[in-house]
């Protein structure tokens, strides 16, 4: 739209479950994507997770949606578009783990943590258990299958990837499907048996019905199995 307002290059607003949307867009530094994730908060208002300066037919396919309440920074690694959308919806807050506060305050003013969120709605959130920067959302939907919401410490990307930057994903380990990537075992993860453990406590509920990474293809099948790789991936439980 403008310089203030660099429109990323993006697929279409998606609809993956009543009341819940994606928009996956490129990333310059690496051929990984990143995608935004959009839900309605328990106010009505839209949440927007690792916001993306989408064109304007997007924004305003968004704006009927609702009105944008929310700007989820999911860790301080995914602040590029949250200074736009801030400048663009000042009411709305800008919300982060506490982690993640100071990296994201370099580029915009956090306005809280994430139990700023509403209360009831679609959606709840959980810290995520060794990783301090980043939290799983898990929206559900009316006929009660669940969808978590995650960010850089799961990942699905496929074996290989484009160009020599793609070679260098797939080098670093970071490519071959569901996983907790080296990167992030190093750069994000505390505790890796408690994330670890985390992932198998989603992988066990009964309702899980889809994952939402950051980066990679939504899991829509045998969502607990591609959890369950990632942690046995991380840390394998004693026998």
């Amino acid at each position: 739209m403008t310089e203030t307002w660099p429109v990323a290059s993006h697929g279409p607003l998606t609809e993956i479950a009543p009341g819940l949307w994606t928009v996956d867009a490129t990333l310059d530094l690496l051929p990984i994507g990143r995608r935004m994730t959009v839900w309605r908060a328990g106010d009505g208002r839209l949440a927007v997770h690792s916001a993306v300066c989408v064109d304007a037919p997007t924004l305003a396919a968004l704006e009927v949606l609702g009105p944008i309440g929310w700007i989820v920074v999911p860790s301080g690694f995914h602040r590029l578009d949250a200074p736009r959308w801030k400048a663009r919806f000042p009411a709305a807050a800008v919300v982060a783990q506490p982690a993640a506060h100071r990296r994201i305050a370099a580029r915009v003013a956090v306005d809280g943590e994430l139990d700023r969120l509403p209360p009831g709605g679609d959606v709840t959130w959980q810290a995520a258990d060794g990783v301090p920067h980043e939290a799983v959302f898990i929206h559900r939907a009316p006929d009660g299958g669940e969808t978590a919401i995650c960010n850089d410490a799961f990942m699905n990307l496929p074996d290989r990837l484009p160009g020599v930057k793609g070679a260098l994903v797939r080098l670093l380990g970071s490519t071959g499907g569901p996983k907790v990537t080296w990167t992030a075992r190093v750069g994000i993860v505390d505790d890796r048996r408690a994330w670890a453990d985390h992932l198998r406590r989603l992988a066990a509920r009964p309702a899980l019905a889809r994952i939402i990474p950051g980066h990679g293809a939504i899991v829509t099948a045998d969502a607990g199995a591609a959890f369950r790789r990632a942690a046995d991936g991380l840390h394998r439980p004693r026998a």
